[in-house]
């Protein structure tokens, strides 16, 4: 399935415009700037395991194909993204997609932006925009119907970016049924844990 996702161009931007982590380069209240300087600063994200627990268990008519994930600094760049794709086949394929990340301001306002652009849809628009106040989450969707390709990018709880995309259906109500059966409210008031690890890489066939 092609990678219908704007969360990696995004990302990319971020790292060539040299966007800090949060609260980078702040040194710890209470400790010295040499001590600060030497030690490791805590890492900001949400560890990829923990964000695993909201990706859905299971899919109604496709079997669970693979999952992915990984935690790290690239730079000044802190990342985790937990991922899960379905699949039947080549016929049809869902992929979700969870990202914490220090660059989280910039893509949180390119998909309210997005989503603010096409508020005036209307609702039977299969590119209408979401906007789901009791689940704290906002987001823009997108539809290519020559290769049946569909994709809803949400900002969760002012923080996480969760991207539902689709192939081999029709329309985009598939992105967002799962979108919306997602713990979306239990994932934006999620914190994340002081400290952290490094953990890239890991992936699991089903």
């Amino acid at each position: 399935m092609r990678d219908y996702s704007l969360l990696r161009p995004l990302l990319l931007l971020a790292f060539v415009s040299g966007t800090a982590c949060t609260n980078g380069g702040k040194p710890t209240p209470g400790v010295a700037d040499g001590q600060a300087a030497d030690a490791p600063p805590s890492f900001p994200c949400v560890h990829f395991e923990t964000l695993q627990r909201f990706l859905p268990e299971a899919l109604e008519g496709l079997p669970r194909a693979r999952d992915a994930g990984s935690t790290g600094r690239y730079g000044d760049v802190s990342v985790s993204e937990a991922e899960r794709s379905y699949s039947r086949g080549e016929e049809r394929e869902v992929k979700v997609r969870i990202v914490d990340t220090s660059l989280g301001g910039k893509l949180g306002q390119a998909i309210v932006a997005a989503a603010e652009e096409a508020r005036n849809r209307e609702q039977n628009d299969p590119t209408a925009p979401i906007f789901w106040k009791d689940k704290e989450a906002v987001g823009f969707v997108r539809y290519d119907a020559a290769n049946t390709l569909a994709e809803a990018s949400l900002l969760v709880g002012n923080r996480y970016v969760v991207a539902v995309s689709s192939r081999g259906f029709p329309g985009t109500v598939e992105v967002r049924r799962v979108a919306h059966d997602i713990d979306l409210e239990g994932l934006a008031r999620l914190e994340p844990s002081p400290g952290g690890e490094d953990a890239r890489g890991k992936e699991h066939p089903w």
